[in-house]
């Protein structure tokens, strides 16, 4: 079958034929129809320190997948075949101390796909049936594979009550345009956009933003406190800026509360003192998606047409010109960038 690689350590992917994997135990085999390419395929595309730690090649890229069951392992006997899913990129445990309390999402033996298990960027992918929700065909194969990175934003979005209430989101690429769109279904009466990139931000008002701030590297607090036109209730940080989190702790009003989802290149300095403890601020780590309460609403959201994700999505390219594709999410022009296999 048809497969995007990491052959070997160092720069690049490798479009190749790998055998077509068979479902076991309790696993699942779906026909990709579509999957999207996230900047941690980026990441491992450029082989950074983040990659290097965790892939060992040879390795089939891509964790943002939809696909069609096309065959059951042992003991599974749903969803029917030719049932429509998308996928959770996080296979967990079970049985480690996160996983019994519930909080699958942050499971100590985390394997993601296309990084520790091969992932969807081919014409099949195999993986546990816990990992995979049904969407219905009416939801398009490009949405239910944004719907992985879309659940990040409606968990990001679950930590305080936003209604009437004023967000700053920091980072418009696809996660933080969806959350603007999520906040603005859970009530938030304003949502103000900061980037560096006018192309998403112009995303950024499509999906909801009221006002939108550009970015220029340095702080932007009296520009954002402008837009805001008051109290600043809650932040929402994807972007991975230091300077980015420092404006968050330090424009959240008193007894506000931020969700830290981006991961930056260098250390967060912050005034803990003043502008957290000294605030009451509540600050919140983001990590995958709560199993399985994200992906319910998340569902839900896509299955109701509540929120368009189709907006998040610009542009798509066949499997094979996946080099392309990394080229136009290092050029920052593009919201989500889709693949589709060709065999």
């Amino acid at each position: 079958m048809q497969a995007v690689l990491k052959a070997h350590p160092g720069t690049g992917f490798t479009v190749g034929e790998v055998d077509q994997p068979e479902p076991g135990p309790g696993e699942v085999l779906l026909r990709v129809e579509a999957a999207s390419v996230c900047g941690t395929d980026v990441h491992l595309f450029d082989w950074n320190p983040w990659a290097q730690a965790r892939v060992v090649p040879p390795r089939v890229m891509g964790h943002e997948v939809c696909g069609e069951v096309v065959a059951w392992g042992d003991g599974v006997r749903s969803p029917a075949i030719g049932t429509r899913v998308a996928v959770e990129s996080h296979i967990v445990c079970g049985h480690c101390e996160e996983c019994r309390r519930g909080d699958y999402h942050v499971c100590e033996n985390t394997r993601i796909l296309g990084v520790h298990v091969d992932g969807g960027f081919a014409s099949f992918l195999r993986l546990p049936v816990a990992n995979v929700w049904p969407v219905g065909s009416s939801v398009s194969p490009a949405v239910a594979s944004a719907m992985e990175p879309f659940g990040n934003a409606v968990h990001a979005c679950s930590y305080g009550d936003l209604e009437g209430r004023t967000v700053v989101v920091f980072g418009c690429g696809p996660i933080g345009c969806a959350s603007i769109a999520v906040a603005r279904v859970l009530g938030a009466e304003r949502v103000i956009a900061v980037d560096r990139n006018d192309y998403r931000l112009d995303i950024a008002q499509r999906m909801g933003a009221s006002e939108v701030v550009r970015a220029d590297g340095s702080p932007m607090d009296r520009e954002i406190l402008e837009a805001a036109g008051g109290d600043i209730d809650c932040a929402l940080e994807m972007s991975g800026s230091a300077v980015a989190v420092a404006s968050a702790t330090r424009l959240v009003r008193p007894g506000g509360w931020i969700a830290l989802l981006g991961i930056g290149d260098e250390p967060d300095v912050i005034d803990l003192s003043n502008d957290v403890v000294m605030k009451g601020l509540a600050l919140f780590g983001v990590v995958g998606r709560k199993l399985p309460a994200t992906w319910e609403r998340t569902t839900a959201y896509v299955r109701d047409g509540v929120i368009d994700v189709a907006t998040l999505i610009t542009h798509s390219f066949p499997m094979s010109r996946i080099d392309a594709a990394i080229d136009l999410m290092k050029s920052g022009r593009c919201g989500k960038v889709t693949l589709t296999p060709e065999s």
